[in-house]
């Protein structure tokens, strides 16, 4: 008995407890465990450091208020003991013990000091950026609050308020800095009855900026030109130093309201919109034939190699289907318009296509596709739509050919002052005697003495 005492004291010697053992137990429980555990494992690890931390930082700001346990601050503040407070974690709710601070007041009484870091916890303002990346990415709400620990309505209202907030943001940037060279337009159909209209830019570096949209029951005229005004009261400073460039697909709508505020911009047509009308009125025989010409056309340089490639195509077309190939004709200054410019083929593959707006239409269904009735009589859309188009722009970066975009401003520019002096030489010339004008008063009198006594002899027989 004596000797197997002394091995007990031996083992206990040489075995004592230590920190480092503590963390080797730590690991080789994680390592022996299955991935099922580890899991476990590795969430309760994660949660005591977050529980030593928030600790820490409640014990840091009460010795600053009331100086080390055993050498107390001579002030008005002292420990007051503990208390146990909860805090959200991912698992639920936790109990930790907290230090108390009281204040002594100047008529002797004592009052008990909020500590902001608490203050901070229990706000938990984070958690609006936790519920706004979950929702975002396809969770409901229910199981927002599950996860958080929080109810289903806890869960709506940090929705609210944190993805107004960014709406805010969005909306609330200055767009007069933005110099633009280039704007694309499309629609997204959130629902059957609900539209709403982007608009992304281009700048003179490359850079890709998502300016704004506007709701509307279509893509119509009418809402475009809302978006428009709404960019114009932002600042937007477009064709005002250059003319601009201006991407869309086959839509009229988009086209008339840009004639309306932009006269001079230059409107190209997406090529893949093209393409797909027109294997849509094709056989499905010549469609290999039609994306091989199209590409063709995409793929040269200037005003006379795209006049050559889209005679080839419109020659193929025509052959096919009469129809097909007069409605291609129609649409010539549009599919040639940026060609025309004589810029370099290196941004053909940016600007012959609505693809970068596409994307964001693509990422914006992913944030928005799990709602399944819209609310017209509240912001919801809004909200929606302003949080999909900053999650969008996070991951922009710079356009293909960006380094000759240079080249494309001066062929704006170029293009922007013949159609202004165009557009002036075109203007009649005013009249400025006064014998010019008594004429014209005269002609305006006879006009409308006609256009009385017309009826009057109608009348008369």
């Amino acid at each position: 008995m004596i000797g197997r005492c002394s091995d007990i004291a031996c083992l206990n010697k040489d075995f004592k407890p230590t920190n480092t053992m503590s963390e080797q137990t730590g690991m080789q429980a994680a390592a022996q465990a299955g991935i099922e555990d580890f899991n476990g494992i590795f969430q309760e690890q994660l949660r005591g450091i977050v529980r030593d931390g928030l600790l820490a930082m409640f014990e840091q700001e009460v010795t600053s208020l009331c100086g080390e346990t055993y050498r107390p601050k001579e002030g008005v503040y002292r420990r007051a003991g503990s208390e146990r407070v909860t805090i959200q974690t991912t698992s639920g709710k936790e109990l930790i013990s907290k230090r108390r601070v009281r204040e002594m007041l100047p008529n002797g009484l004592e009052r008990e000091v909020p500590l902001k870091s608490y203050g901070e916890v229990k706000r938990r303002k984070g958690m609006f950026d936790e519920v706004l990346e979950s929702i975002c990415h396809g969770a409901s709400g229910n199981g927002v609050g599950k996860l958080l620990g929080v109810s289903a309505s806890t869960v709506c209202e940090g929705w609210k308020v944190r993805s107004r907030e960014l709406l805010d943001e969005f909306r609330g940037r200055d767009l007069s800095t933005v110099d633009v060279v280039a704007l694309m337009v499309d629609g997204i159909f959130p629902s059957k009855d609900r539209c709403v209209v982007v608009a992304l830019a281009i700048d003179i570096h490359g850079h890709k900026h998502l300016l704004d949209f506007e709701e509307g029951s279509s893509e119509s005229a009418e809402v475009v030109k809302g978006l428009f005004a709404r960019l114009h009261a932002r600042g937007l400073q477009a064709g005002v130093a250059r003319g601009m460039l201006l991407v869309r697909d086959g839509s009229e709508a988009i086209a008339k309201a840009v004639r309306h505020f932009w006269p001079d911009a230059v409107q190209q047509e997406c090529l893949v919109h093209v393409e797909r009308g027109l294997c849509g009125k094709l056989s499905w025989k010549h469609h290999n034939e039609v994306v091989r010409r199209m590409n063709r056309l995409r793929g040269v340089e200037g005003a006379e190699a795209g006049e050559e490639a889209f005679e080839e195509l419109l020659e193929f077309v025509r052959d096919k289907n009469l129809a097909a190939g007069e409605s291609l004709e129609s649409r010539k200054d549009g599919i040639l318009a940026f060609h025309r410019l004589n810029v370099p083929a290196t941004l053909n593959v940016t600007f012959l296509s609505t693809n970068h707006i596409e994307n964001v239409m693509r990422n914006s269904r992913g944030t928005i596709g799990r709602v399944c009735r819209w609310n017209d009589k509240t912001d919801q859309l809004s909200r929606w739509m302003g949080v999909a188009m900053l999650r969008a722009q996070e991951g922009f970066r710079r356009v293909r050919g960006h380094k000759e975009l240079g080249a494309l401003a001066a062929a704006l520019e170029r293009a922007g002052s013949a159609a202004s002096s165009l557009r002036s030489s075109a203007a009649p010339p005013a009249r400025s005697s006064a014998i010019g004008h008594s004429e014209l008063a005269g002609e305006i009198r006879f006009s409308y003495q006609m256009s009385i006594s017309q009826p009057a002899e109608i009348l008369t027989i």
